[in-house]
């Protein structure tokens, strides 16, 4: 009986001695645990935001890209780059040029699109902003996108089709007409067409207005980029306002001075502040086309 007594008592005071943890110490334990838990959300939700701007800035920025390579593709090949403003340029493709290639050409339209920023850029199918299209690019900051820079014009020449004295046959002609000065500077022209329907013994006189401080002329022809890759060549030099073209063969490579669109894509994720804008820009000089 003694010795259950003294066992009792020995475990009673070795409960009494254990050491515990009391509900101060527990309030402080859940607070640092707390503060960690905390920070290690905080960073796992910056990484995943962080993440995913970035995936959203590389595609912006990817298919801006897309979009400019698209864009310096179809200024280059089109036979004639028209309507151009600020916000959209319109572009007539040959079949050739078309992605699948087409049997006949065909009109495109691009244009930034949007009442406020950010903007967004479409191709258009047709001469307008709008009906069938799809979006090539977005998150634009600005509208702004096109800018042509040609300098002097000189005017569109005149064109008078005549059923005798050539060998043009039937067909669409175009030329284009630019002024050559006193220190060989040469002022790029503005293209004109003209459709003969029949015949094989055609000819045309193209006249045009003299321009200020022109020694000679040149004269480009005769097909514009619609029908084969070379484009407009030159035909002859002269110093007069008139020249008939009676379809002999070309034998030059020269081709008329080049306009040039420059495209810029102005791209931010966050417009407000501008800290994640990325510009993509280029200068496409008109190839097929375009002096008109």
């Amino acid at each position: 009986m003694t010795s259950t007594r003294v066992t009792a008592r020995a475990i009673r005071q070795r409960i009494a001695r254990a050491d515990g943890v009391t509900l101060t110490e527990m309030l402080a334990v859940l607070a640092i645990l707390g503060i960690i838990v905390g920070g290690m959300t905080t960073l796992f939700v910056s990484a995943s935001t962080s993440q995913v701007d970035q995936s959203n800035r590389y595609q912006a920025q990817h298919n801006a890209r897309l979009a400019l390579d698209a864009l310096r593709r179809e200024i280059r090949c089109a036979s004639s780059v028209t309507a151009i403003t600020p916000a959209s340029l319109t572009v007539s493709l040959p079949g050739y040029c078309q992605k699948p290639v087409a049997a006949s050409a065909a009109t495109f339209t691009w244009c930034a699109v949007g009442a406020a920023a950010p903007y967004a850029l479409w191709r258009y199918a047709g001469n307008l902003c709008s009906g069938t299209g799809r979006r090539t690019a977005e998150s634009l900051s600005l509208n702004q996108v096109f800018t042509y820079d040609r300098g002097s014009i000189v005017s569109p020449p005149t064109l008078t089709p005549s059923t005798t004295g050539g060998t043009l046959g039937p067909g669409t002609y175009a030329y284009d007409v630019t002024a050559v000065n006193a220190a060989g500077t040469e002022i790029s022209g503005t293209i004109n067409r003209i459709v003969i329907a029949t015949g094989t013994t055609n000819s045309v006189t193209i006249s045009w207005s003299g321009y200020t401080g022109a020694v000679s002329y040149n004269i480009y022809g005769r097909d514009d980029g619609t029908r084969t890759t070379e484009g407009l060549r030159l035909l002859t030099n002269t110093a007069s306002t008139s020249h008939v073209d009676t379809g002999a063969a070309i034998t030059s490579t020269v081709s008329p001075p080049l306009g040039t669109v420059s495209v810029s894509l102005a791209l931010d994720l966050t417009p407000v502040d501008g800290k994640q804008r990325f510009t993509l820009a280029d200068d496409i000089v008109l190839r097929n086309s375009g002096r008109g």
